[in-house]
């Protein structure tokens, strides 16, 4: 079995716990010996877990019974409790549940367009009572994951660019106006996307990890080492705003020449010369019908992200970059351009062979709000 990051501190049921919604079913014998614990602290823990309707016991099918039967095999409830996970980005907000099985049901995605916190935070509450409503399982916890420097102690938006919000105590005002009684945490989207690709998508097994991600407006990094995200004063890595173009092209940060300027959606629709609300797919399906204009765009826009990455690899050194969203379509598109670029480009990519690969998850955001979520009963579990 690969090994599983588990918090060596902590109450044994929380650690179990964690195994097991980090891992999936195991037998109890790959439980104790993963955790090191002594068989008789795993099956108290067992016994209280399962009491709690979070961990469930079965057989093997068809095991015979006497000495030597397999170990019965235990899993996180299916049936236990769930987080409500949150995406907002620009212009969209997205709301699920997850459960401890991070499998993600009753996904909706609603207009987010209407950026004014004194409309979108309503709206945002209301999302989250009605998808609470979609399940008779137990809400244990929320997490809304969005762009912006984010002071995550409180829930408290410093800034959020895309927004154009500045100083809101987001999680205060969604706790007033929700009808759940569970904690609500605001996390930055950059990061909870990276740490879910670490756990359970294209960063598993590696030590060290930078990821980037995209939606249709502005990019995001996450760096993650040996499981504990880099989050500085909660907007670490920033890397959406690292120059590639000095004296380019304004960005709402107030610098000129950012990457995202440079390599997200709206720059490689200008690029091709198409209009703002078009689909990036469309250049992307042009270019491999043989369309010039649009391969050319898809160069472009590569090439700046290469100029990023460079930077980014030669300053964290990490052992794999992950790219998500709209960036992972570029890369596909352009995955030669954008890996010789970097190994041409950076010694540090070269000497250590970094390997650059799209991200795996469907909903990483998701995941990762969920994780947050979670994080308390992990802890501490409980009924």
């Amino acid at each position: 079995m690969a090994a599983i990051d588990v918090p060596d501190a902590g109450s044994a049921a929380g650690r179990v716990l964690t195994l097991l919604h980090r891992h999936g079913p195991l037998t109890r014998s790959a439980v104790t010996a993963e955790l090191g614990l002594a068989a008789s602290a795993v099956g108290n823990a067992l016994g209280d877990l399962t009491a709690m309707g979070l961990v469930r016991i079965s057989d093997p099918s068809g095991a015979p019974t006497g000495r030597g039967r397999p170990s019965p095999v235990v899993e996180v409830n299916p049936d236990g409790p769930v987080a409500i996970a949150v995406q907002l980005t620009a212009d969209r907000l997205t709301v699920g549940l997850v459960g401890l099985d991070r499998q993600i049901s009753h996904v909706r995605v609603l207009d987010g367009s209407a950026t004014d916190p004194a409309t979108l935070i309503p709206a945002l509450a209301d999302a989250i009572a009605d998808t609470a409503g979609r399940t008779e399982r137990r809400c244990v916890g929320v997490c809304v994951a969005m762009p912006g420097f984010i002071r995550e102690s409180d829930g408290f938006v410093r800034s959020a660019l895309h927004l154009g919000w500045n100083d809101v105590p987001l999680a205060q005002r969604l706790a007033s106006m929700s009808p759940i009684d569970a904690p609500i945490a605001v996390g930055r989207a950059a990061t909870l996307a990276a740490l879910a690709e670490f756990r359970y998508g294209a960063g598993r097994d590696a030590v060290t990890m930078l990821a980037l991600s995209s939606e249709r407006i502005g990019i995001g990094g996450g760096f993650i080492d040996a499981g504990t995200p880099l989050t500085g004063g909660g907007h670490a890595l920033d890397a959406g705003h690292i120059i590639v173009e000095p004296g380019g092209l304004q960005c709402p940060c107030g610098a000129r020449g950012c990457l995202e300027m440079y390599a997200d959606s709206r720059a490689l629709l200008r690029a091709a010369d198409r209009r703002p609300q078009d689909a990036v797919t469309e250049i992307f399906d042009a270019a491999t019908a043989g369309d010039r204009t649009a391969q050319e765009a898809i160069r472009l826009t590569a090439g700046h992200l290469v100029t990023g990455l460079t930077s980014l690899v030669n300053t964290l050194a990490p052992e794999r970059v992950v790219l998500m969203g709209f960036l992972a379509h570029l890369y596909r598109a352009a995955a030669d351009l954008v890996h010789d670029g970097l190994m041409a480009s950076s010694a540090v990519a070269r000497t250590a062979r970094i390997a650059i690969i799209p991200g795996a998850l469907h909903h990483a955001t998701l995941v990762g709000a969920a994780e947050k979520a979670f994080a308390p009963l992990l802890r501490q579990p409980r009924s």
